[in-house]
């Protein structure tokens, strides 16, 4: 009986002991889990934090110069943005440059639209304009359609540099090419049409960045999961290669010329709310090159001689 008794207090001393253990490795685990918790957060916050231009554009960048300089490190983008060009008018078109057999054709047009970088604090925002609603900026009603139009946030990225003398600003683009950013990307009525349920990260990258002295040429391989794509069914996917071409457009807008219908011709219209009538008017004008004489070549024009128009 004593023998019996003696294996009791020694199995509940072994319990206790094992749950006192129990709740330690608990604790360490939970306490573990806080600190790498805790580890990433902070190392997150510090990626995020506004670094000296050289611990971001290292001596291994491969900086191309033009609109932007554009900075290539590994696999990353970046953008340097000059201060003066915030704000600036830029026009975005996106092309699908090489495409699945059965789907368009390569070259064919997807977007066009037109687009604005800001700053806000410590981001760049880049925005789509929209010129489809308008009002005179005298009148007072010009207020109020600016309001009922607000531009909306394609995308956002985080500042990681300013340059030494604080004209310009880095951020990295990576992203905005890598991501599935629909307006840039596959257009919807091919995603409708084959079923694309995801972009596949993995089969996804950026082909090259150029920058010229008006305009910046992307082009950046998608891969699409797909139930039904257009070709080469086995895969379950859908690639192509786009082409965004972002072009700066001038400070002074050209002059523009109204439709007649009595002449057959390519048109962009826009709703007018600063009409005399007062209420909104669909104006339309013709689409057409720019073309102006230089101010030195007028008189050598109206004698009907060839001359060549202003570079803008």
């Amino acid at each position: 009986m004593k023998n019996y008794i003696k294996v009791l207090g020694i199995a509940a001393m072994l319990l206790l002991t094992a749950c006192g253990t129990s709740k330690k490795t608990a604790k360490a685990q939970a306490y573990k889990k806080a600190a790498t918790a805790a580890n990433a957060a902070s190392k997150k916050s510090k990626s995020n934090e506004i670094q000296p231009y050289d611990k971001v554009i290292t001596k291994e960048a491969k900086t191309d110069t033009g609109l932007f300089n554009v900075h290539k490190i590994d696999d990353a983008y970046f953008y340097e943005i000059p201060d003066s060009l915030l704000g600036r008018e830029m026009l975005m078109v996106t092309r699908i440059a090489k495409t699945a057999s059965g789907l368009g054709f390569g070259g064919g047009k997807e977007n066009t639209q037109v687009l604005r970088w800001e700053k806000k604090d410590k981001k760049i925002l880049l925005r789509v304009v929209s010129h489809n609603v308008v009002a005179d900026e005298d009148l007072p009603v010009h207020e109020a359609v600016v309001n009922s139009n607000f531009e909306p946030v394609l995308f956002t990225f985080p500042i990681k540099a300013f340059s030494k003398d604080s004209t310009t600003t880095v951020i990295d683009v990576s992203d905005l090419f890598e991501k599935d950013v629909n307006a840039i990307g596959l257009g919807s009525r091919y995603r409708k049409r084959y079923k694309v349920s995801r972009l596949d990260d993995s089969k996804s990258f950026i082909e090259s960045v150029k920058s010229y002295p008006l305009n910046i040429e992307a082009r950046h391989v998608k891969t699409y999961n797909a139930a039904e794509p257009p070709s080469n069914a086995s895969t379950g996917t859908i690639s192509i290669e786009i082409n965004n071409s972002m072009v700066l457009l001038p400070k002074e807008p050209m002059k523009r010329r109204y439709f007649d219908e009595r002449v057959g011709w390519f048109t962009s219209s826009q709703i007018d709310y600063g009409s005399e009538a007062q209420k909104s008017k669909t104006v339309t004008y013709l689409d057409r090159w720019r073309l102006e004489v230089k101010d030195e070549d007028i008189e050598k024009f109206k004698r009907g001689e060839l001359v060549e128009p202003k570079n803008k």
